[in-house]
């Protein structure tokens, strides 16, 4: 819980630039809009110039999202933070230990959804990019999603099968 609000501080007030956020309640509502103060363990969330408080201790997660992006999420999606990008994955029972090394150099955008294939000990033994769900066909976010998920390693399971498919969604 300290990681979080750490986070969520230190995004709102070193970034003044605000993106479109979701909080997902721990009775399972989501609440969307634009998270502009935390201050005594209360979130203030704006939306369609309507101001929300939320208390702090009914928050299951912030998601923070860029502006325009849609956050489609499936059952038992996870998300993390690759660097600046929100990264999402599905791998059955793995979670990653190491996230993936993303760049992107050019003012191209777009989301790249790569399938990935991985060992019993974690490593991603090999990565498509381009799944259905890509919004992009872009030869150079194609190759940065590749080595990125290549770059990837999930936690080892020594019982699991010898080899897992899954995806990683890359949004540039």
């Amino acid at each position: 819980m300290k990681k979080l609000i750490l986070a969520f501080t230190s995004l709102i007030f070193s970034s003044m630039a605000f993106a479109q956020h979701s909080i997902v309640m721990k009775n399972g509502d989501k609440i969307e809009g634009l998270v502009t103060s935390l201050n005594n363990g209360v979130i203030e969330v704006h939306k369609n110039q309507t101001v929300s408080k939320i208390n702090l201790s009914e928050v299951s997660e912030i998601v923070f999202d860029k502006p325009g992006q849609v956050v489609a999420t499936e059952i038992g999606e996870k998300t993390m933070y690759a660097g600046a990008y929100m990264i999402r994955y599905k791998v059955a029972d793995r979670i990653i230990s190491k996230p993936p090394r993303i760049d992107n150099l050019t003012q191209k955008r777009g989301t790249v959804v790569v399938t990935v294939s991985i060992n019993k000990y974690g490593n991603v033994v090999k990565a498509t990019p381009g799944a259905p769900g890509s919004t992009t066909s872009d030869e150079y976010l194609l190759t940065k999603a590749k080595q990125g998920a290549e770059s990837a390693i999930f936690n080892n399971v020594p019982t699991a099968p010898l080899e897992q498919t899954g995806y990683i969604t890359i949004p540039f």
